[in-house]
């Protein structure tokens, strides 16, 4: 018996609703592509070119030259500030700077060890999601085709020097944490989401939805243990306050502004670029971004819904905050969007049922 879709019972008056509405973004979708066309800021295909363009070259510059320096035995801040004056990067608001725990892993490791852990990273995500997949019971094929999907949206992870990137890291291991996650066995789930916040701040949106979804449904200590973890996140973001403000010079830079409402447009180029979508144009991988959101609406689980809202929510706060040369915030959420495409062909398959009056009973 074929998969059902969460469209299985939908009417045919809403079937068409879906479809058009379908069709819709996806035209929506080729406009920027068209009329504001983006070059690619960074799309690393080998050790050699990773971030040899632009502001990607100049960060992982300064971070390499900050883990070089702590392994010399110099303190992470005090060579974070003088890195980031030298090179021109600015000092306030505090945030410009980096959290320590990246710096600090890959200064005790070194870098072929940390190049080492965050390939284990990347094969316990895959590892995770597909005994996610298989207590899903979904079909074989698909598992493996799903699985393949996440490898390509994990594929950064190859690169050596993109080690250094921060969104690599926490967008790897956000995808691990829902992997892990069972409404039974949270715990794991949620010391995975703890990495992610010290690695990067801008895990906090998702950590934000993991507490909302625990508070929907009830489930109270551990909604209870999520607004723990936010507020431990809030302390130490006032200790790493504090430890920059320590560092900071009156006349240091201050940074431009992130409120620039790029719009959709902004939404599809950041995650364009983080996945390997850049090697394709853009009015190809513009409507593959849209058409991999619907197979996330598809596929009738929660753990769907909740991927759905995350990258939504992480598209919408692209359209409205992040400059062009912050593309890489994408690397946050890119692993999982593709794998949404898996679960089209059974979404149309219902709604085309839905339409024509032949669905079968289940």
């Amino acid at each position: 018996m074929p998969e059902a879709s969460r469209f299985a019972t939908i009417s045919a008056k809403g079937a068409k609703w879906v479809l058009g509405l379908l069709l819709a973004l996806i035209l929506a979708s080729l406009w920027p592509a068209v009329h504001s066309p983006v070059q690619p800021a960074s799309a690393p295909k080998s050790e050699q070119k990773a971030g040899k363009s632009g502001e990607a070259e100049a960060d992982l510059a300064l971070y390499k030259a900050i883990v070089g320096r702590m392994q010399a035995g110099e303190n992470y801040y005090a060579v974070a500030a003088d890195e980031q004056r030298k090179r021109g990067y600015p000092l306030k608001p505090f945030v410009t700077v980096r959290p320590p725990t990246l710096a600090l892993i890959l200064a005790s490791l070194g870098k072929t060890w940390g190049f080492v852990l965050e390939l284990a990273l990347g094969l316990a995500v895959l590892y995770v999601w597909y005994r996610k997949l298989v207590e899903q019971k979904v079909v074989a094929w698909r598992r493996v085709g799903f699985i393949g999907l996440l490898a390509a949206g994990l594929s950064p992870i190859l690169i050596r020097e993109a080690m250094y990137l921060h969104e690599i890291w926490a967008g790897a291991l956000i995808a691990l944490s829902i992997g892990l996650y069972r409404p039974n066995n949270w715990l794991p789930s949620l010391l995975v989401a703890a990495c992610a916040l010290a690695l990067r701040e801008l895990a906090l949106p998702f950590v934000l939805l993991m507490a909302a979804f625990a508070l929907f449904q009830r489930r109270w200590v551990e909604t209870a243990a999520w607004s723990a973890l936010i507020l431990l996140f809030f302390a130490g973001v006032y200790l790493h306050f504090q430890a920059v403000a320590q560092v900071v010079l009156p006349n240091d830079p201050k940074s431009q502004a992130w409120l620039l409402l790029g719009g959709p447009a902004a939404a599809l180029s950041f995650m364009w670029q983080a996945l390997p979508l850049v090697e394709l144009p853009q009015l190809v991988g513009y409507p593959i971004i849209v058409v991999g959101l619907f197979g996330w609406l598809c596929w009738r689980s929660e753990a769907s819904l909740f991927v759905l809202l995350l990258l939504l929510g992480y598209m919408l706060a692209f359209a409205i905050t992040g400059r062009p040369n912050n593309f890489y915030w994408g690397y946050l959420v890119s692993p999982l969007l593709m794998m949404g495409l898996l679960f089209v062909g059974p979404g149309l398959r219902d709604l085309q049922a839905a339409i024509k009056g032949t669905r079968s009973s289940r």
